[in-house]
């Protein structure tokens, strides 16, 4: 079997639980290849984008709904940038196509940028299971994509993202991503040796999550490359299991990150992650391998997990979707429900109570 990860530390104390029937978050990732297969047809029958040729692309979103964007500057042949915060950038105008993001359709800044867009006579386009940004767009006049509701949005990626990603390819703003059949076979793949149904004794997964406990994951990725996997893998941590990561990228982190091995001692509490496949560049390739030199001296544990896939688009959402069954085995071997996020919930709604009271 292709090994996934390579790793330095041997986790005895795995905690596995056995899959006797997964819950909510479980089904939701077993069945995210053919969540793809699905989104893919959706896009077939969505409305095109409307314009006939596209300069400047802005993706709103936040959270889970945000990965379409930051998965859209990953594959990016024009300026593509993915913007999550309130209103947009001050440069964005009627030039530029704004696609709105938000899986509920409800999440306050992408409908702060969607009515930006509007007023500044953008061109929109957006995607929700339904809410407040299906009401606008209908009211606006805007093509809208409508994908199935009921899922957390972090395990909606597949309606969430492709969508928008088969879009812009066909507007000649991406890279073209290789046959979808690639990707759906790269996911079927993680799903077969990652899933639940899996033997936990061999199961890469939760290898990663065995490690990971009782540690502080930190997530090394390279820009323009496996930036995007090391930024989901973090987050897919905090909201599965609940607990702190971190993610930085190449070359950025040669430039002052790699200065705490001088202290190794304080990196005990960790466990690196070197995120790899086969697109780096040469010299992104020679930077891991610096540091794998720089953290044995030091003594510090690290796993290098390699990607999978024949083209770069596979090689990216099978990586994603291994980092997704380790948050989610994390979870399970922590005690913590990988579903609700109640914290989440909790500040929003006190953010929202704070804002009204400062009007």
């Amino acid at each position: 079997m292709t090994q996934y990860w390579r790793g330095m530390s041997d986790p005895k104390d795995t905690k596995r639980t056995p899959a006797a029937g997964p819950d909510p978050m479980g089904a939701c990732l077993d069945s995210f290849p053919d969540q793809c297969r699905e989104a893919i047809e959706i896009v077939r029958r969505a409305p095109p984008l409307p314009v006939e040729r596209v300069s400047r692309v802005v993706v709103c979103g936040m959270g889970g709904s945000g990965m379409a964007g930051r998965l859209a500057e990953r594959f990016s042949e024009l300026p593509i940038v993915a913007h999550r915060s309130d209103g947009l950038p001050a440069w964005v105008d009627q030039d530029t196509l704004v696609i709105a993001v938000s899986y509920s359709g409800d999440t306050a800044e992408s409908l702060s940028a969607f009515s930006a867009a509007i007023e500044r006579g953008a061109a929109v386009w957006a995607i929700s299971s339904g809410g407040a940004l299906k009401s606008a767009a209908k009211r606006f006049g805007v093509p809208f994509v409508e994908i199935p509701r009921g899922l957390q949005p972090r395990a909606a990626l597949g309606y969430l993202a492709l969508p928008c990603l088969a879009a812009l390819v066909s507007a000649g703003a991406l890279a073209a991503v290789g046959p979808w059949e690639a990707l759906f076979e790269s996911l079927e793949d993680v799903r077969s040796r990652c899933g639940t149904a899996a033997p936990a004794d061999s199961n890469p997964a939760w290898e990663l999550a065995a490690a990971f406990r009782g540690h502080v994951p930190l997530i090394y990725g390279t820009t323009g490359n496996t930036d995007v996997v090391a930024e989901r893998w973090k987050t897919q941590i905090n909201e599965n299991a609940k607990q702190a990561a971190f993610w930085n990228v190449f070359p950025e982190l040669g430039h002052n990150e790699i200065a705490a091995l001088e202290q190794p001692e304080l990196l005990r509490d960790y466990a690196i992650v070197l995120l790899r496949n086969g697109t780096d560049t040469a010299v992104n390739a020679a930077r891991v391998e610096a540091t794998k030199e720089l953290l044995s001296e030091a003594h510090v544990a690290f796993h290098e997990v390699w990607a999978e896939g024949k083209t770069p688009l596979a090689q990216v959402f099978s990586q994603i979707y291994l980092g997704d069954y380790t948050s989610y085995y994390l979870a399970l071997s922590t005690g913590v429900d990988p579903t609700p996020v109640r914290l989440i919930q909790r500040f929003k709604q006190r953010t929202m109570e704070l804002a009204r009271n400062r009007h």
